[in-house]
């Protein structure tokens, strides 16, 4: 049991300057661990493939320091993690069912679970996790109140992501629209997990959650800048696809707003038709007209945002700390 432990620690070396979020981190995927190895045949394989590679945790983690701010933490703390738990695995659940929308090939540097299994299978694994979360949810929750808001959370996830493929080849989306799609992509699951672990813990919820939703909408924006400033095997995806799919981030969609001369235009119109070395010149187009630079100033000021909400609700503590600097790292990071 130690060294299964000892190995699960080593893939969680992000959280090495956290060492308490690095212990629920552990202790978390520990319990996904143990709820996945149950499952008999290839869902049960393609359930531990999921998790094989386990991604920075950021939800859960997000549960357990706006969870440790309330006076029911440390009594709440192994339900906590269990609620947490909840969040990763429907987190997970999304990211399946998106690589079977998008035909992604990959996720975290390895082949996506509906390339290597299926369409099938991974429908099912997807669903599987849902209820998974779901019941790890209101098995822990203390009361309906966080059931019905993941229930709440989910819809607004389907809806996001339903409008970005409504989107699809909308070479005049506008600033709002992709804000509002990146919300319900990114910012409301954010925005679920700490409000989730304020409510079970007794402490400011709304707050919390409104804070979860300037962090993801930061953290999305950034995601989207790497696309236009980082190389596919750094990135671990394979970067600006998504433009020859007709899915424009907002790097790109600020850039065409700022092309006099329609060049980018013409060249985004030509869609599954774009070579790589005009890939290469979109990009090049991007940073040039202004759309990586329109972005980070977006993304910095839902983390200015976010920092002043942390400031003015909760007190100035080593958690409140932690938070911080967790914020200040995912914003700038170049990976």
């Amino acid at each position: 049991m130690l060294e299964k432990r000892n190995n699960i620690k080593n893939k969680f070396t992000f959280w090495d300057s956290f060492p308490q979020v690095q212990k629920d981190m552990i202790e978390i995927s520990h319990i996904i661990l143990t709820h996945v190895n149950s499952v008999p045949g290839l869902l049960g394989q393609a359930l531990e493939d999921t998790f094989a590679v386990p991604g920075k945790m950021l939800r859960p983690a997000c549960v357990m320091l706006f969870g440790a701010f309330g006076p029911d933490a440390d009594q709440k703390h192994d339900e906590l993690q269990k609620i947490a738990t909840s969040i990763e695995t429907l987190h997970n659940a999304t990211l399946i069912h998106d690589d079977i929308i998008d035909e992604s090939s990959m996720r975290h540097g390895r082949p996506s679970i509906q390339t290597k299994y299926g369409k099938h299978i991974a429908v099912y694994a997807g669903d599987y996790l849902v209820a998974l979360s779901l019941t790890l949810l209101s098995e822990n929750a203390q009361s309906l109140h966080s059931v019905i808001a993941d229930g709440k959370t989910m819809q607004n996830i389907l809806v996001g992501e339903t409008e970005q493929y409504n989107n699809a080849y909308n070479i005049d989306i506008s600033e709002k629209e992709y804000l509002d799609q990146i919300k319900g992509k990114t910012g409301v699951l954010f925005g679920l997990a700490c409000f989730i672990g304020a409510y079970e813990s007794g402490t400011k919820a709304l707050k919390a959650k409104k804070f979860g939703e300037y962090l993801g909408q930061a953290f999305q924006l950034r995601d989207d800048i790497l696309d236009y400033t980082t190389t596919s095997s750094t990135f671990k995806k394979p970067v600006l696809l998504d433009v020859k799919d007709g899915i424009y981030s907002g790097p790109l969609i600020f850039a065409l707003q700022n092309d006099d001369n329609n060049h980018l235009h013409e060249l985004v119109k030509m869609g599954k038709d774009l070579t790589q070395d005009q890939l290469h010149e979109i990009e090049n187009l991007v940073n040039h007209l202004g759309g990586v630079e329109r972005a980070q100033k977006l993304a910095d000021q839902y983390t200015e945002k976010a920092l002043a909400s942390l400031k003015k609700h909760w007190p100035d503590n080593e958690n409140r700390a932690l938070i911080e600097q967790l914020t200040g790292r995912l914003l700038k990071r170049q990976y």
